[in-house]
């Protein structure tokens, strides 16, 4: 843009927004800016102090202070990508650039083209860029941010004269708690003059932002009773508006953002944390009987606030989807079609070709209904909690609850509520109607304790004592209530080593470890190939998916750090980029030329590094050693690791992918 160009933007900019607000009500009919834009210049010179004229480069992160903000994403990268992946296709042709940004207004993921990369460095479209309005000024990513909704910031509707040239269109995303998770974001460096050619790219933009969240959504809350609704009943089958999730007793988990809008229309509460008959005309028995045996149908549902009616269908947790009437004779008699969907993983799917998963399942038959604890030992998606499953399932306590809880994945301080519940006005925030804690609800069934080695030492103890006693009082209650329990747990720690440091009390140990049954990683498996094929035949819904040899080759020869959850990953992803035909090695999570980009999985990494040539020559096996032994002591924390070992993080992880160390490290086979 030229110099009289942007002075003649800064005198605007000053003339609408530095009276105070009296630009917007006297502007001109025929004037493009927007209440929201005008609004959002207000802020930039009264609140953030802001020059419009000031000429500033982009802000950009380093590649280490990047990394801070991209790995609380990990688990939503996967499918933002995916969606990102789609979007790109329909947009990179007039030139766009997408860019995806947490709530801090940091670009943690980028798509463009690759000719064009150092012309969008330049101009701010990369990943690392930040897009604060704050510190940027009025600018899509950050004004939607601020106003919580889609817009189009069109080149002289940006604060800074320096931006004027840009066209951009962000949309909000959200948590499945309704926080501000970040945004999505479609830029131009060069568009037509009229805004009006951006309104596509708008409706593009926010409903695949919209496509992102709920996919992340249900993935989230997969273990939970959610309900879709819509106001029209002829789309509620096939149009995903607002979706709310609801726990096993009957209260909102969580809800999408279009459900939190409709919810809390004429002055209305959120959704979130109210029990489902305070929200809508139903009952959680009739929700659950409608997911489990008329999920196909559409009903009728009317919010309590509004009176207005909506249309809605509902379904089960994975784990009441994946069970039949009769478990307990059909997991043993009744072999599944292997790979599809709907199958049960009974131990017998379980068992396949591999040695060491046949002696695996043959050990669980023997120790099943005796009452002996068992122990799984595992790496990361192993599939331990399906084997639990599918023990349970195979078990005298079939009919009986199945109840999962990840001692990692909870606050410290909410753990045992988790466990134990508590009665009515326990502690400041509890539930009128107080909570029926884990150990409760599986009366009778099996808890499934998964990260044990994870559980607080204090915890620790109330657990020896309730394993002992076979007695549970509830925070805030006196007297003990009796459970039939029946433990299983699961960790991918050494149990041992935590027991010898005074980090996991001895006699819970032995309590809990009956038996150990060790799940084998998928790089050992000898039935890896078969297992390949099943995955790749569930994720399609049953039916065969075809794939090249080399691109089935590729999965074959990587060493799958993840694991099984990690195949599954990569097929879904590969399923969403294909455009038909047969899933090649480009659909598979690669960067541009095979070159991995940072924020892909590991397994796309390996890949690249096999073709390295930076370091020829073997590298000492005693460097090795000391990486595993710091890592160990860190806890496989890598920038202490790296700290202890006096080189960069981006070291480390080159070094751990020569030497092929995975986190978390090969179990001692002793354990």
């Amino acid at each position: 843009m030229s110099d009289n160009q942007q002075a003649r933007h800064v005198k605007t900019v000053l003339q609408l927004a530095g009276s105070g607000g009296a630009g917007v009500i006297n502007q001109p009919p025929a004037s493009d800016f927007q209440p929201q834009i005008v609004r959002s210049w207000e802020r930039c010179l009264s609140k953030h102090k802001l020059n419009p004229g000031a000429v500033e480069k982009p802000i950009l992160l380093t590649e280490k202070s990047l990394r801070d903000y991209r790995d609380p994403l990990d688990d939503f990268l996967f499918f933002a990508q995916s969606g990102m992946q789609k979007l790109y296709k329909m947009l990179s042709c007039v030139g766009y650039v997408l860019l995806l940004c947490d709530a801090n207004g940091v670009a943690v993921d980028y798509l463009g083209n690759p000719k064009d990369e150092r012309e969008h460095r330049d101009a701010g479209l990369c990943a690392g860029s930040v897009w604060l309005e704050s510190l940027a000024g009025t600018c899509g990513v950050g004004t939607c941010l601020e106003e919580r909704r889609a817009i189009t910031v069109h080149r002289e509707d940006h604060f800074s004269a320096a931006f004027i040239g840009l066209s951009c269109t962000a949309a909000p995303l959200y948590y499945p708690d309704g926080t501000l998770l970040g945004a999505l974001d479609a830029s131009l460096l060069y568009s037509p003059e009229s805004k009006d050619s951006q309104a596509v790219a708008l409706l593009l933009l926010n409903s695949h932002a919209r496509l992102i969240e709920n996919a992340y959504f249900v993935r989230k809350c997969r273990d939970a009773w959610l309900i879709r609704f819509n106001r029209m009943q002829a789309f509620a089958e096939v149009s995903t508006e607002s979706i709310i999730a609801v726990n096993s007793d009957g209260f909102i988990v969580a809800a999408n953002f279009t459900a939190i809008l409709e919810l809390t229309r004429q002055g209305g509460s959120s959704p979130i944390g109210r029990c489902l008959t305070d929200v809508f005309e139903t009952r959680f028995e009739d929700v659950a009987d409608y997911a489990l045996n008329k999920a196909t149908m559409v009903f009728p549902i009317r919010a309590i606030n509004t009176g207005i009616q909506y249309f809605a269908t509902f379904s089960a947790p994975e784990s009441k989807r994946a069970l039949r009437p009769d478990t307990r004779n059909s997991a043993e008699t009744a072999p599944a079609t292997p790979g599809h969907p709907e199958s049960p993983l009974t131990l017998s799917n379980l068992a396949t070709t591999d040695s060491r998963m046949n002696q695996n399942v043959r050990c669980a038959r023997q120790v099943m209904n005796k009452g002996i604890p068992i122990l799984l030992i595992g790496e990361t998606g192993t599939g331990k909690e399906v084997f639990a499953r599918a023990l349970h399932d195979a078990s005298d306590r079939a009919s009986k609850p199945f109840v999962a809880l990840n001692c990692a994945s909870i606050p410290e301080s909410l753990i045992e509520s988790e466990l134990f519940g508590y009665k009515p006005g326990a502690f400041t925030g509890a539930h009128i109607k107080g909570m029926r804690g884990k150990i409760l609800q599986s009366d009778g069934g099996t808890l499934f304790l998964d990260e044990i080695g994870d559980m607080p030492l204090n915890l620790q103890t109330r657990m020896l004592r309730v394993l002992a006693e076979k007695e549970i009082v509830p925070l805030g209650s006196e007297l003990p209530v009796k459970v039939n329990l029946n433990v299983v747990c699961a960790t991918l720690r050494n149990l041992e080593v935590l027991v010898r440091k005074g980090q996991f009390r001895e006699d819970l140990y032995f309590r809990l470890n009956g038996i150990t049954i060790v799940l084998p990683p998928l790089r050992e498996r000898e039935d890896k190939a078969m297992l390949i094929r099943k995955v790749l035949a569930a994720e399609s819904g049953g039916r065969d998916l075809a794939i090249t040899d080399e691109a089935f080759q590729v999965l074959l020869r990587y060493s799958w750090p993840g694991n099984i959850r990690e195949l599954r990953n990569v097929v879904r992803y590969a399923q969403a980029v294909n455009e038909g035909g047969a899933i090649g090695v480009e659909d598979l999570p690669l960067g541009n030329a095979g070159i991995p980009s940072p924020s892909l999985p590991a397994w796309a990494m390996d890949r690249a590094c096999s073709r390295d040539t930076e370091h020829p020559h073997p590298i000492p096996a005693r460097e090795r050693t000391v990486m595993v032994d710091a890592l160990t002591r860190q806890r496989w924390n890598l920038s202490k690791a790296a700290k202890e070992l006096c080189i960069s993080r981006p070291t480390l992880y080159k070094k751990m992918r020569q030497h092929a160390i995975v986190p978390p490290h090969k179990f001692d086979r002793k354990a």
